[in-house]
């Protein structure tokens, strides 16, 4: 995996109105690369020197880069999984799936299955002439930043923010996203301060 076929992958998805096939293990080796990229990423940020210091920015920017055309490609790919399993609704017709990884088959059938469950329902009230009453939906509060110590070493990651987090060593306590401080609570690489 390079970033030339990350590339290549998000401009055949952005210049075509159809789903591409992606290959076998596309996202296992797109994470084997991130994976790769962070570990070098670690060594220059321990290696750390005037010299290194413009080599680290620069790779810094070229992750990013990365990170942000992987987001845009999977972005295209996510909003044509969503117009097959509408499509497969409103015809009732089964949807030529070929070109959907494992991965994306799974958020094909849930999107589906809720499309065709909030549809008959609808539907079937309407036309029992019944009114529909929305679900009440808990209101969503905006993302903060939360405190945790980290309990295990966190080699460095991207987040989807395209910001570069870690590495953390045992006993570090930082400040992360929400979003992030629960995914490494539940890791049980880090615990909430208190």
């Amino acid at each position: 995996m390079s970033f030339e076929t990350i590339r290549e992958a998000q401009r055949k998805e952005r210049s075509n109105p159809h789903l591409q096939p992606l290959p076998d293990g596309f996202w296992k080796e797109v994470a084997a690369y991130f994976s790769e990229k962070m570990q070098k990423y670690k060594e220059l940020r321990e290696g750390s020197s005037r010299l290194t210091d413009k080599v680290l920015a620069k790779f810094e920017r070229e992750l990013r880069n990365a990170a942000r055309i992987l987001v845009e490609l999977y972005t295209f790919r996510e909003r044509k999984i969503a117009l097959l399993a509408w499509s497969e609704v409103a015809t009732d017709e089964a949807t030529d799936t070929r070109a959907l990884t494992p991965e994306e088959k799974e958020l094909f059938q849930k999107l589906v299955n809720v499309l065709k469950g909030t549809r008959t329902t609808v539907i079937d009230r309407v036309l029992a002439g019944e009114e529909t009453e929305p679900k009440e939906m808990e209101g969503e509060k905006a993302p903060g930043m939360v405190e945790v110590e980290i309990t295990e070493d966190v080699r460095a990651f991207m987040g989807t923010d395209l910001n570069l987090y870690g590495p953390y060593s045992a006993g570090d306590t930082v400040k992360l996203p929400e979003k992030y401080a629960k995914l490494l609570i539940e890791k049980g690489k880090a615990k909430e301060k208190t």
